[in-house]
């Protein structure tokens, strides 16, 4: 495009006015990352995820209690039945051997 030499120089210095504060946003960045310390930043994330996972295996044992107890419940509640079980047949032989009387539909 034929730009008259004023509109040139007017064009010019509007594209330096905007670069001038753009230059200044990139030297401000430039600086805060080299006096950035990255294994400080390093550091603060592993510290982050150390307690991420401390966290999660508390989380972890936790629920893992909580099943043992469930389990162990269980079991007990399951073998005081069957002992039941047992003892109450045991009676009931007990009570057919000293009557003598027991029936083939007694024994089954």
């Amino acid at each position: 495009k034929n730009l008259c030499l004023d509109h040139l120089k007017e064009h010019n210095n509007l594209i330096h006015s905007q670069l001038n504060p753009l230059d200044d946003e990139i030297n401000t960045l430039h600086n805060q990352m080299s006096a950035l310390n990255v294994d400080e930043v390093i550091d603060k994330c592993r510290q982050k995820l150390d307690k991420w996972r401390h966290d999660c295996h508390t989380i972890i044992d936790r629920f893992y209690e909580e099943k043992c107890q469930e389990l162990q419940q269980r079991c007990i509640e399951q073998i005081g039945q069957k002992r039941k079980k047992i003892h109450q047949l045991k009676l009931k032989t007990n009570e057919l051997i000293q009557e003598q009387e027991a029936t083939h539909d007694d024994i089954v």
